[in-house]
C-alpha cells in the first residue's frame, strides 16, 4: 500500500511540475521570470506617455521599487518615489519585470 501512495505522489508532482512548465505558470510569486527586453522597452514608453505609477523588480534584488519613471538619456531611467525621497538611476538592463503600480 505504501508504495502504491509515495507512486501516485510522485506521478502528482511530476503532472503538476509539467503542467506549470507548459503554460510558464507560476505558483511561487518570488519566481517572477525575466520579462523580454521588448516588452520592457515598451512598458516603459506606455509609462512615459501616460505617466502613470509603476513598481519595478530587479535582476540583482529580491525587492521591489515603486514610483515615476522619467528619462534621462537613451538608456537610463530614473525612478522617483511617490513621495519624492528615493530616487534610483536605472538601466534597461538592470529591470528584471516591472508593471503598473
Amino acid at each position: 500500500m505504501q508504495n502504491k501512495q509515495s507512486y501516485l505522489s510522485e506521478i502528482t508532482k511530476t503532472f503538476i511540475n509539467n503542467y506549470d512548465r507548459f503554460f510558464e505558470i507560476v505558483r511561487n510569486t518570488r519566481q517572477i521570470k525575466q520579462m523580454p527586453t521588448f516588452q520592457i522597452n515598451y512598458f516603459i514608453k506606455q509609462t512615459l506617455e501616460n505617466n502613470f505609477p509603476v513598481t519595478i523588480e530587479f535582476n540583482d534584488q529580491d525587492v521591489e521599487q515603486s514610483g515615476y519613471l522619467s528619462k534621462i538619456s537613451d538608456d537610463r531611467y530614473l525612478l522617483t518615489s511617490d513621495d519624492n525621497r528615493l530616487t534610483r538611476i536605472i538601466r534597461v538592463a538592470e529591470i528584471k519585470a516591472i508593471r503598473k503600480y
